[in-house]
């Protein structure tokens, strides 16, 4: 479920919304890109992205999981996703992640999984790949603890499930 009113107007100015659906290859949920013309999107091709409006008006909860919204390059915005550093139950997020959130001082939510924090900032440019690290701790709530960075080709699940103090795109 996204919590819509909590989603920066910043990023609902952009037209670089999809929806996602879980779907299970191989045994495991995976969160597929999907059109507003109940087809798959992509996170590469800018036609089958769509406005915040209409990325609403078509989301369906009972056949959607969520809405996303896709890095575009040179799109002035970037997000990272800290994995395994909340606990799920207590809602209690590791220093960790804290030591990152607060760093940025940007617009952070929970992760749909409830397991991680995703940080939405602007961004002056692209970087050439995504950063995919994970660290060196012992997995947590399901996850390896890790940190993922992209400013394009990639997109994340927002759920409007804003982390207090934090309730807008920086800068």
């Amino acid at each position: 479920m996204v919590i819509f009113k909590n989603v920066p107007t910043a990023l609902q100015n952009e037209r670089q919304w999809i929806l996602w659906r879980s779907i299970v290859r191989g045994g495991k949920p995976n969160k597929v890109p999907w059109s507003v013309y109940d087809q798959p999107a992509s996170s590469t091709d800018p036609e089958t992205w769509h406005d915040w409006e209409c990325a609403v008006i078509q989301y369906r909860p009972t056949y959607h999981a969520g809405l996303g919204f896709v890095f575009r390059e040179n799109g002035g915005f970037a997000g990272i996703d800290l994995d395994g550093c909340r606990n799920p139950q207590t809602g209690e997020i590791d220093e960790w992640a804290w030591q990152t959130i607060d760093r940025f001082k940007t617009y952070s939510e929970i992760s749909p999984s409830g397991t991680g924090v995703k940080l939405f900032m602007r961004c002056s440019r692209s970087i050439a790949k995504g950063i995919n690290k994970k660290l060196d701790m012992p997995a947590k709530y399901g996850k390896t603890p890790g940190v993922e960075v992209y400013t394009h080709g990639r997109y994340f699940a927002v759920t409007g499930n804003v982390i207090r103090g934090y309730e807008d795109v920086n800068g």
